[in-house]
């Protein structure tokens, strides 16, 4: 089922009708939400210094994400030379358990801390990715979702810059809005 949702996701990047793409019936929104955490972090390119060539790229996430189970299907897959681990993180992850990650998946359980996460992640390159719109709209890096079916993501690029991080312009060419 994942190797069918990567395909329908690389067909969907490349497709100038990304952001309208719609769900195909009978797909698992989190395994599809999966695939387009993987094709962010394809699509993303950090700093030398922390992510080191063939360095293990750090997907991290907090214990209750929806995308849990899902994202753990990404462990081991290769990003650009780089294997993917999933790391499970406490509910008070400390400054530099944060700044281990290179990518931070977010939902709305995660509403509560973000003042605090963001205010951690100030000075590191952890790409944030939230589905959640209230997150997403206070500072997260990509905000993303299925609405009515529907595929999509903003892009913050204030944050991104601040964190020394590139996203393709492939990919900002197929965000529904880059700030």
């Amino acid at each position: 089922m994942m190797r069918q949702l990567f395909a329908l996701l690389l067909l969907l990047v490349t497709a100038s009708e990304y952001a309208r793409a719609q769900l195909p019936a009978g797909a698992d929104e989190a395994e599809l939400k999966a695939a387009i955490l993987y094709n962010f972090a394809l699509f993303t390119e950090w700093p030398a210094d922390t992510l080191p060539a063939s360095a293990p790229l750090r997907l991290c996430v907090f214990q209750g994400n929806g995308l849990l189970t899902a994202l753990t299907g990404l462990q081991e897959k290769q990003v650009n030379g780089h294997r993917v681990s999933v790391r499970t993180l406490p509910a008070a992850p400390g400054g530099a358990q944060l700044a281990a990650c290179h990518l931070l998946v977010l939902d709305a359980q995660d509403r509560e801390r973000w003042s605090l996460l963001k205010h951690d992640l100030a000075t590191s390159s952890v790409l944030t990715v939230a589905d959640d719109r209230i997150i997403g709209a206070s500072g997260a890096m990509i905000s993303f979702g299925i609405d009515n079916r529907r595929v999509g993501f903003d892009v913050d690029l204030v944050p991104v810059r601040q964190a020394r991080l590139t996203l393709s312009s492939k990919l900002l060419r197929l965000a529904r809005s880059v700030q």
